[in-house]
């Protein structure tokens, strides 16, 4: 297992390694059609095709090793994906029927933040509405997992995201790599393809789950441009480009306060915000684990506290959105 890790790390390196050729070629900047056309080849690639492989999924000094399989299944598509290192986990889906394992009686269902890290289908389901806060470059060409591939970049149109670079591949136009870039250009999380099969005949007796699984609901929802709205409080306008995902308030477990939860996204990038009665014990101001942020300010008798895998000045800004009358 030791060295089996050792080997996984060493291929990442050298997936990483990558950055800096790429990053040397000059980017050509596509239009907004261009990027539009390519952006739904993408989405409609991740959904329609037929492929099975491993992927490696990084983020700071976490690896994860997946394998999966994605087959078209008339109407619908359906895939089943496993752990391969670590404790053991699942996941199959149907359409939009959805089962996991292990079983956990308190999560009867699952959002966008969990749903998004299903490489290959990082991109939303409407991926036009990026263009609001992104635009798409051109970077060259590599291979990846033994296929050529086109290298594209979503570059912020402003300073509220980080860019994200991804490796389509030429043929199919299936994602083959995934990577979301820091404020210096590092790699701060990171999905790709080790080892991937195009089309032909799939066994499909790959697509049987292997565990008891429980099933859950996703929830979609592509957002609304309405503004959040709480009794008792001012909310504006977020960032432009993040839409409101949905409003929940609950009970966290053991503790007897409530906390209300809004989800915002730009169609890649997520921010929660939570809020909360304010205890004096509780921190405020900025921190941070690699590029994931967290801003917390008090606002009348409440904690306001934003969360996303953004830059610093988002999560900021995300919390002054709100305030207590």
């Amino acid at each position: 297992m030791l060295m089996a890790r050792r080997k996984i790390r060493l291929v990442w390196q050298s997936v990483l390694l990558l950055f800096w050729v790429a990053s040397a070629q000059a980017a050509e900047q596509l239009s907004k059609d261009a990027a539009h056309k390519l952006l739904e080849r993408v989405a409609t690639a991740a959904k329609s095709a037929t492929y099975s492989g491993t992927y490696v999924y990084q983020y700071g000094e976490e690896i994860s090793t997946y394998r999966m399989i994605h087959v078209l299944d008339g109407a619908n598509d359906a895939e089943r994906r496993e752990t391969l290192d670590g404790p053991p986990r699942e996941y199959y889906r149907h359409g939009t029927q959805v089962s996991i394992y292990p079983a956990d009686p308190q999560q009867a269902a699952l959002d966008r933040r969990y749903t998004s890290k299903l490489f290959p289908r990082q991109l939303p389901d409407q991926p036009e509405k990026l263009l609001v806060a992104y635009g798409v470059q051109l970077l060259g060409h590599e291979r990846v997992a033994g296929r050529d591939a086109t290298v594209y970049q979503l570059e912020p149109l402003d300073q509220f995201r980080y860019p994200h670079r991804f490796w389509v591949d030429d043929g199919s136009n299936l994602l083959l790599k995934w990577v979301v870039l820091g404020m210096r250009r590092e790699a701060t999380q990171a999905f790709a393809f080790t080892d991937i099969q195009l089309g032909g005949s799939v066994d499909r007796k790959l697509l049987k789950p292997t565990r008891q699984l429980q099933a859950v609901v996703i929830e979609s929802s592509n957002g609304v441009s309405t503004l959040a709205q709480e009794p008792n409080w001012d909310i504006k306008a977020p960032p432009a480009g993040f839409r409101l995902l949905k409003q929940t308030s609950k009970t966290l477990p053991g503790k007897n306060r409530t906390v209300i939860h809004h989800l915002y996204s730009d169609g890649v990038a997520t921010v929660s915000i939570f809020i909360e009665p304010f205890h004096h014990r509780l921190p405020l101001g900025l921190a941070h684990q690699g590029g994931t942020h967290l801003f917390a300010r008090q606002s009348g008798a409440n904690l306001v506290t934003a969360l996303g895998e953004v830059p610093a000045v988002t999560v900021e800004a995300f919390a002054n959105v709100y305030n207590a009358r």
